[in-house]
């Protein structure tokens, strides 16, 4: 019996997912980072650095880093927070909203490109599996530290 790694197939399909995902994207001004802007949006303006790196599993250094990129790039600004001087909510800028219709547009179709031969309940129990999975992994773990390389497409 061979021995099948999770993480490495697990890698393989996230390369590819993550190299359409930029060809479907190019000619915005950001190379990564777009599902912190589904997340921000998502938000509604109420979440600060520290919640949107809780929801994203990412570890400080790397949710500042993205916050400073796309901040850069004119897509957020950081707000004071009334009540608490430490913490500073994230918004969108009236940027964002054009390039967040394109990057919701293209995570549906890429989503249903990968789930293609997939009925709604396979749908369903792979992304309940998955999520598990991510769970059961992360439970003890630190959080995560991503790279901004961009994938060769």
């Amino acid at each position: 019996m061979s021995t099948l790694s999770i993480g490495y197939w697990s890698s393989v399909a996230a390369h590819q997912y993550f190299s359409r995902l930029q060809h479907k994207l190019s000619g915005l001004e950001l190379a990564n980072w777009y599902y912190v802007l589904v997340t921000i949006e998502d938000g509604e303006g109420h979440l600060s650095q520290q919640d949107l790196a809780d929801r994203l599993l990412l570890d400080k250094v790397s949710m500042t880093r993205a916050l400073d990129q796309l901040s850069e790039a004119g897509y957020v600004k950081r707000c004071d927070c009334a009540g608490d001087r430490r913490k500073h909510l994230v918004k969108l800028t009236p940027k964002a909203k054009p390039a967040l219709r394109r990057i919701r547009r293209a995570y549906d179709e890429l989503n249903e490109e990968a789930l293609r031969g997939l009925g709604k309940a396979e749908r369903e129990v792979f992304l309940g599996q998955l999520t598990r999975m991510v769970r059961n992994l992360g439970a003890d773990a630190p959080t995560v530290r991503m790279t901004t390389k961009r994938l060769n497409a």
